[in-house]
This record gives structure tokens, C-alpha cells and sequence, in this order.
């Protein structure tokens, strides 16, 4: 199922980075540390290193929710009319209503894409069901199909 395949990427593709931000905080750790040994008088750095652990844990929360936001989804569920956890196939690309990643490769040489009902086109994919059409950014899309 490709709903399925597509909530499992974007799963893996979350845990990643927050993966890559723990990460990062335990290098900034390490300088940390490493600073340790200067006098107050040297502490030009600290500061910055302190507020590079703000930031990544700040990210960390952040992707936290949306792998939160992703789990809500059923993607055993189909659809008849875009909403929250369809998939819509248009002419040209595919839509997973979930969370704002972007493009997912699923290795199939099909254009997926993330998204989340904040994005700007999720307001004209809403309530949509296969043969219609809208129009974004200039361009004509035509429902294929809603799962």
C-alpha cells in the first residue's frame, strides 16, 4: 500500500533528524566541555555554544510534535474527498495529506509529495474528489484519484 509506504518514510525521514539534532547537541557538548578548562575572562564562546543547545532542542521539540501530528493519521482509512491522511494522485504528482516534509522518494520514479492542511495548495486540494480540477501557482491540476 502506498499510503503506508509514504507514512513510514516520512516516519523514518522524522526519527533521522531528531536523530541528527541529538547528535548535534552532544558535539556542542563536547566543545562545551572543552571550554570548560578557559577563565571567564576567555569566555567568548560559551554563550554561543549554550544557545546552539537552545536551538537544537527547540528543533527537536518541533519535529517531535509533527511525528505527533503524523501518528494521528489512519492510513488504512480511504478517502473519497481530500482530507487530513488522503492520498491525491493528479496528473502530474501525488499528495500525501500528513505533515509538511516535501518530497518523499519512495524509489517507484513517481513525485510525491508531504503535506500538511496548512500548505497553501492543501486549501484548494480540500474537500475535492476524483475529476475535479483547481488551479495553483498558475497551474491547471486535475484529480486522478483520492485514496
Amino acid at each position: 500500500m502506498i499510503k503506508n509506504k509514504l507514512y513510514m518514510k516520512c516516519l523514518d525521514l522524522l526519527n533521522h533528524q531528531i536523530e541528527r539534532y541529538q547528535k548535534e547537541i552532544e558535539l556542542v557538548k563536547e566543545a562545551l566541555d572543552g571550554e570548560g578548562s578557559q577563565s571567564d575572562a576567555e569566555d567568548g564562546g560559551k554563550g554561543e555554544l549554550l544557545n546552539e543547545i537552545e536551538k537544537y532542542a527547540r528543533y527537536i521539540e518541533t519535529t517531535e510534535k509533527t511525528k505527533e501530528q503524523l501518528k494521528r493519521i489512519d492510513v488504512s482509512q480511504e478517502h473519497k474527498v481530500v482530507a487530513n491522511g488522503s492520498l491525491v494522485e493528479t496528473e502530474n504528482n501525488f499528495f500525501f495529506i500528513a505533515v509538511a516534509i516535501g518530497k518523499l522518494d519512495i524509489e517507484d520514479n513517481k513525485n510525491y509529495y508531504s503535506i500538511s492542511t496548512d500548505a497553501p495548495i492543501y486549501q484548494h486540494l480540500k474537500g475535492k474528489k476524483t475529476g475535479d480540477s483547481f488551479n495553483f501557482n498558475n497551474l491547471v491540476y486535475r484529480i486522478v484519484n483520492v485514496h
